[in-house]
C-alpha cells in the first residue's frame, strides 16, 4: 500500500489528495510601503468575469481578498509563481 509513514501507527496513512500550499512570510515594513501586485486579478492569465486562471490553475487561494485575509491572519501569503503582470 502507498502511503505516508505515521510514527504515531505502524500502518501508513492515505497519500495527500492535493498537494500543500506554501506559504510564504511578509514583512509588515514592506506590505505597508510597496505597492507589490501578488493576487490573481493582478495577473494577465486571470479570467475576471469567469473567476479563472487561463493557465488551468485554481485561483482560490490567490484572490486579493483571501490574500489580504491571511495576510492579516498570519502575516503570511501564497505567492502564485505564475504571476505575470502587463
Amino acid at each position: 500500500m502507498a502511503g505516508i509513514v505515521n510514527p504515531k501507527s505502524k500502518e501508513k496513512s492515505a497519500p495527500r489528495l492535493h498537494a500543500s500550499i506554501r506559504k510564504e512570510t511578509v514583512n509588515a515594513r514592506d506590505y505597508m510601503k510597496y505597492d507589490t501586485r501578488f493576487s490573481c486579478e493582478d495577473c494577465s492569465h486571470f479570467d475576471g468575469e469567469k473567476v479563472v486562471c487561463t493557465l488551468g490553475y485554481n485561483p482560490q487561494h490567490h484572490l486579493k481578498a483571501v490574500q489580504t485575509h491571511q495576510y492579516e491572519l498570519s502575516g503570511n501569503m501564497a505567492f502564485c509563481r505564475f504571476l505575470e503582470i502587463d
